[in-house]
């Protein structure tokens, strides 16, 4: 709990003072969408019982395509894989249970201080900057989930991962978006979404310390 405790205080400060000095341009002009921005990203699919992964990395092709469109069209930012050029892994490590059954909502917030969090946090594909999404067997009461700026991560069960929309919904949630109500926007609800977004998410996604000119 005490881990969980500070790596949520630290990214809590690390993002506040991106908002405000390094990235403030964006925090104030995001809607421009200038310059070209990038976001680095890792997909780490586990394993479930007989070291078999909870599906395939081609699985995840349309997710990542539409996901590389979504955020070019929307934020001009470029999604890139994170470390060692490729997107999508199998994790090599045999995980606890509660990871492989992990929660949503508020669930996901208990579980960061826990041992599903400090696992997370231990296969990181890097501190601070890129996002790392972890591929588990289910998550209770979603299909994907993120606890935004407070955590580095994201997470989808196979059929999240399988959608087209979720993957970058999640990403988008790590920006730093909340949930609206219009089924044209990518951060409604629903997999029903559409594709679209209004000028201060652009402004706040841009902002965030995961979206970086490096």
């Amino acid at each position: 709990m005490i881990k969980g405790i500070a790596r949520v205080i630290a990214r809590i400060i690390v993002e506040g003072f991106h908002r405000v000095t390094i990235n403030l341009f964006d925090t104030l002009f995001g809607f421009l969408n200038w310059p070209e921005k990038k976001l680095r990203v890792k997909i780490w699919i586990l394993e479930g019982s007989k070291d078999r992964p909870v599906l395939s990395p081609a699985e995840l092709a349309i997710a990542l395509g539409y996901a590389k469109d979504s955020l070019k069209k929307n934020f001009n930012v470029n999604l890139l894989p994170a470390k060692n050029g490729q997107f999508v892994e199998v994790l090599k490590v045999i995980p606890p249970g509660d990871v492989l059954y992990t929660k949503g909502g508020h669930g996901a917030l208990k579980e960061e201080f826990k041992v599903t969090g400090n696992f997370f946090a231990s296969h990181l594909s890097g501190t601070f900057y890129p996002v790392t999404a972890f591929v588990v067997i289910d998550i209770a009461g979603a299909s994907g989930c993120s606890l935004g700026p407070l955590t580095d991560y994201v997470t989808l069960d196979p059929d999240g991962a399988r959608s087209v929309s979720t993957l970058v919904h999640e990403l988008a949630h790590a920006g730093g978006l909340w949930h609206v109500k219009e089924r044209s926007n990518l951060l409604y609800r629903f997999k029903s979404r559409g594709n679209e977004v209004n000028w201060w998410q652009k402004n706040l996604f841009r902002g965030s310390r995961h979206v970086t000119y490096w």
